[in-house]
């Protein structure tokens, strides 16, 4: 019996945990077992055709939000081309509402759903030894769901016992270079939100130490450039999670490591710990979701937003940890102007990035359960993401898309910084107000239906809010020059003085060997003035812009922009 495993992924660079625990799970009964990954910007037919050639007896796909689509297309033209082949679906997309999904295909003959480890391998079992299982065989299989004539039946789901797991990441790493890789220490949540599945899996469950910190150490040893952790809450259980990042600490690796963490729930010793960390080793996804307290009580939301914005500052100040802060426009109780003041608390936390999502109403929810209570139209394919509620409509969800794409140029890239700092000052206006003033300009000039370049930005930026202010272009000249190392400084940006001066300084500074006072690590390098001057860039300014400050005085200021670190770029006061 040939069987495959497939996985239509959101993008190239990702990586199917899932498709990797069945195969770990399956290989000792079933060690010819395929695996082939694809993603949803491939060609469908394309995709379809691979799949055939391979000629399997069984096919099994993982399904989510992302590809449900793609992946009901392909299985429709696969049963058309091998009407006698074996589709089974998996994944927390057919997991809940699976009569349905059963009712509207009929090409798909079973559904796993929940965790599918121990269930898959039953079936597969089964289908060895028979094509047509007989119902009472079928109903020994946990967690599935088949079809008894016209009926629909489901079995009671299995509760994996997470130490009799093989590692995902125990064997065949051949599949992950170049990939983003997707990494679990534990199953299931403490919490109740309403709008995730998570809370619906079960309690915490954990693999077993030693078994992590194995495949932890083999992955940043390949090199690999980003392991993503999908523990719902990494550290809801403290001691654990200091022991997991005491170790990850101590790796000599560049892999950056990525976890979802509660951000009132660091404790002390773990923030003393996360001072150690190497700059760029890692990055925590803090989800906020709303600061409105009616807002979060209906979605069973507990969350110390005092300790969380504490924690956050000691990150900030006092480590290299990268964190991003999570909102969800389209919660109940939550209007647009509300929301804001939601946007407004993040922002001022000044988080490595603000992730803006919009809520989506994933099958199984509570919240899904409960869409007339606040009235909440959705779209009805996947990936189920809110048009309106009661509170907020859908123009000013319509609005958030652009605010959100703004956050993401603006805010997200890094690029801005000290402009926006500046316009807020300027404008006297809390960060929400700024955003929601430039995504009206922005709409009306029809930018958002056009891509624009990272440099570009800097342009309209100001053709969109300079309203010729010497100080805002001095501030863009200076995030230009902060951000952009292999480019000159844009005509628009400087002046013609301003460029003698700077190489006036550039040359002097190379001769007379004052230089390596700046980048000391450079001289014994014995490089060529040539190869010098493309490790650094003077600028010169017309306010003393740097350090930061909301009113800067007039006053001539020559920094000098040192990229010769690959990590990031250091800035020195030439005046001083």
């Amino acid at each position: 019996m040939k069987i495959v495993l497939t996985a239509l992924n959101a993008k190239y660079t990702h990586d199917n945990l899932a498709v990797r625990y069945l195969q770990a799970y399956c290989s000792k009964s079933f060690p010819d077992l395929i695996v082939r990954e694809f993603n949803i910007n491939q060609n469908l037919s394309l995709i379809l055709a691979e799949l055939v050639d391979l000629d399997p007896d069984v096919i099994g796909f993982s399904c989510y939000i992302w590809n449900i689509g793609e992946t009901i297309e392909v299985i429709k033209n696969l049963k058309k081309v091998r009407p006698d082949l074996v589709i089974v679906l998996g994944g927390p997309e057919v997991s809940y509402d699976y009569h349905q999904l059963m009712k509207n295909h009929r090409e798909i003959d079973y559904i796993v759903a929940g965790e599918g480890e121990k269930p898959f391998l039953q079936l597969l079992s089964l289908l060895k030894h028979t094509r047509i299982p007989s119902p009472p065989q079928l109903a020994g299989v946990s967690s599935l769901v088949y079809r008894v004539g016209e009926k629909i039946l489901n079995n009671p789901k299995v509760i994996m016992d997470l130490s009799e797991l093989p590692g995902a990441y125990s064997y065949d790493l051949s599949r992950l270079k170049n990939k983003i890789v997707y990494y679990e220490t534990s199953r299931g949540c403490p919490f109740n939100c309403e709008y995730c599945l998570s809370s619906r899996s079960g309690n915490v469950r954990y693999f077993p130490l030693e078994q992590c910190k194995r495949e932890i150490k083999t992955l940043a040893e390949m090199g690999i450039e980003q392991i993503r952790f999908v523990d719902r809450t990494f550290n809801c259980n403290p001691d654990r999670a200091y022991e997991l990042l005491k170790f990850i600490i101590s790796l000599d690796t560049n892999t950056r490591f990525q976890f979802e963490i509660g951000g009132d729930l660091l404790s002390e010793d773990l923030l003393k710990l996360l001072e150690k960390a190497p700059y760029n080793r890692l990055q925590f996804e803090i989800g906020v979701q709303s600061t409105n307290p009616k807002t979060l009580k209906q979605i069973g939301r507990k969350t110390d937003l005092g300790k969380l914005a504490e924690n956050v500052k000691v990150l900030k100040n006092k480590t290299d940890v990268r964190f991003l802060l999570d909102l969800i426009a389209g919660l109940p109780e939550e209007s647009f102007a509300r929301f804001g003041y939601s946007f407004d608390f993040v922002y001022n936390l000044q988080p490595t990035k603000i992730q803006l999502g919009f809520l989506k109403l994933l099958k199984g929810s509570r919240l899904r359960e409960r869409v007339d209570e606040f009235g909440c139209i959705f779209t009805d394919k996947a990936p189920y993401e809110v048009l309106q509620t009661n509170s907020i409509s859908y123009p000013q969800l319509s609005l958030l898309k652009v605010i959100e794409a703004l956050v993401e140029m603006f805010y997200n890239s890094g690029r801005f910084s000290y402009s926006l700092n500046y316009l807020i000052r300027r404008e006297q206006v809390r960060p929400f107000e700024l955003f929601a003033n430039l995504a009206h300009k922005w709409k009306a000039k029809g930018y958002h239906l056009v891509y624009h370049s990272v440099f570009k930005l800097y342009n309209l930026l100001w053709e969109l809010i300079g309203s010729d202010d010497p100080v805002l272009l001095n501030y863009l000249r200076f995030d230009y020059r902060n951000n952009e190392p292999k480019r000159t400084t844009p005509s628009w940006l400087t002046s013609s003085d301003h460029k003698k001066t700077i190489q006036k300084y550039s040359r002097e500074l190379i001769r007379d060997g004052s230089i390596f006072k700046y980048l000391p690590k450079l001289k014994p390098l014995e490089l060529s003035p040539r190869e010098i001057s493309r490790k650094f860039m003077i600028e010169e300014f017309d306010y003393l812009i740097y350090p930061w400050q909301p009113i800067p005085p007039k006053k001539k200021q020559l920094l000098l922009f040192d990229y010769s670190d690959d990590l990031r770029i250091r800035v020195y006061d030439l005046n001083i």
